[in-house]
């Protein structure tokens, strides 16, 4: 824990000492001396920090905070330069996530989630024509209790 009190230390200064500038802030580097993680000042009470996970230097996930709590990640999960999963938050709790699961640019599963985190809905477009298909509803305990079709 004393190691990473240092680092978060730094972070705080980085985030309160910047301003509305475009240019990112390094606020970590890696093991070979690359930067590998950078803040974005979007608003006064809003910034991003973005994440190298796979060392080619580019962000791979994209966290957006407002008044210093996560309303949003963007991730690039098979690396691609592209956005597959975005995941938005309301006071830490997430209630939205959309997937497109298989990196073609189109999301396939949109998941809705209940004020307390619990899911509520799962809308599929399976033959990805930019159309929901499949309608599941859930429980609070997480079971399915009805799913609807519908056909174009």
């Amino acid at each position: 824990m004393r190691a990473i009190a240092p680092l978060l230390v730094a972070l705080t200064l980085m985030l309160v000492s910047c301003t509305k500038a475009q240019s990112p802030s390094v606020t970590h580097r890696s093991a070979d001396g690359r930067p590998d993680q950078w803040v974005y000042r979007i608003s006064p009470n809003e910034y991003q920090l973005a994440i190298d996970s796979n060392g080619d230097g580019k962000p791979d996930v994209v966290r957006t905070f407002h008044d210093n709590e996560i309303i949003r990640v963007e991730s690039d999960r098979n690396f691609n330069g592209k956005v597959d999963l975005v995941q938005e938050y309301s006071h830490g709790v997430l209630l939205r996530e959309i997937r497109d699961d298989d990196f073609d640019g189109r999301p396939e599963v949109v998941k809705t989630f209940r004020p307390n985190g619990t899911l509520a809905i799962i809308e599929r477009d399976p033959k990805e024509r930019g159309t929901i298909d499949i309608v599941e509803y859930y429980d609070n305990q997480g079971r399915m209790t009805r799913r609807e079709e519908r056909r174009r």
